[in-house]
């Protein structure tokens, strides 16, 4: 039997469709030549958003399983949250091509560990109460990760389009070099906190309950996240690293992120496996 509800399904699917037309309608606006993008990504991103939190809550609820404890419905939450930044960003700074950039990541992130993972059950009540603040946490370090992401591609494709010297829709739809760098490095900053102290209580959980970390692939790839994210921020206030490096390197470490996460997921029989 599948593990999730026909109703959950379609919260899932209609989400991720949302997610998708927004992104496609953002693709439409550029191809198209407009000045500006529309201001209806905003609706279905937020759409996404919504249907993806019924599902978690939904899926959470019948089951009596600890919300985002299965890799799945992690990743879900994790674009979910990343949605939610990409549009407090863009309502706040007028920024509605991150909005429109974050959108088809969502779907990659929240649609790819479907297509392997959807056939296996979601865990059980958690064994410690450590462990939703330990999901919580690293799921809200990714997400700001994967905005992070977002806004170093911007920031080099704007500042290859400027100089080229381009002109055009593209380039006024896109951000400031500036307004790219700050969010930029803020979400870097704010992931790497919260990837840290979600780290510190995944240890202690390991601990508390005599289990393996080292020998876990998902918690190694974490360990690994954490040096790649910890590298920028010290390169940033140790070095003045920023602009164009500091934007590929937000991309390669979030590229090495999403490998860890996938990769490792299948390796180990530690503390992330029963």
């Amino acid at each position: 039997m599948a593990p999730y509800a026909a109703a959950e399904l379609v919260m899932f699917w209609f989400g991720l469709i949302a997610y998708a037309t927004a992104g496609a309608a953002a693709l439409g606006a550029l191809l198209a030549r407009r000045d500006s993008l529309p201001h209806f990504i905003r609706i279905f991103t937020a759409v996404g958003v919504l249907a993806h939190g019924a599902f978690l809550v939904h899926a959470a609820a019948r089951t009596h399983a600890c919300p985002m404890f299965h890799l799945f419905e992690a990743c879900v939450f994790a674009a979910a949250l990343a949605a939610v930044a990409a549009l407090a960003v863009d309502v706040r700074f007028e920024m509605p091509a991150i909005t429109a950039a974050v959108s088809p990541l969502a779907v990659a992130v929240s649609g790819t560990p479907y297509l392997r993972m959807f056939h296996t059950a979601p865990a059980a009540v958690p064994d410690s109460a450590i462990t939703p603040f330990h999901i919580a946490l690293v799921a809200l370090a990714y997400a700001a990760f994967l905005l992070a992401f977002a806004t170093g591609a911007i920031y080099l494709l704007q500042e290859r389009l400027l100089k080229h010297h381009a002109s055009g829709p593209l380039v006024s739809a896109l951000p400031s070099l500036e307004a790219a760098n700050a969010v930029n490095s803020s979400s870097v900053m704010a992931g790497f906190v919260l990837l840290t102290v979600g780290i510190a209580f995944g240890l202690t959980r390991a601990v508390l309950l005599d289990k393996p970390f080292l020998d876990d692939g998902r918690a190694l790839g974490g360990l690994v996240t954490w040096l790649c994210y910890g590298g920028l921020v010290a390169m940033r206030f140790t070095r003045g690293y920023h602009g164009r490096s500091a934007a590929r390197m937000s991309i390669w470490s979030f590229a090495v992120a999403a490998f860890t996460l996938f990769g490792a997921s299948i390796l180990g029989t530690g503390v992330h496996h029963p």
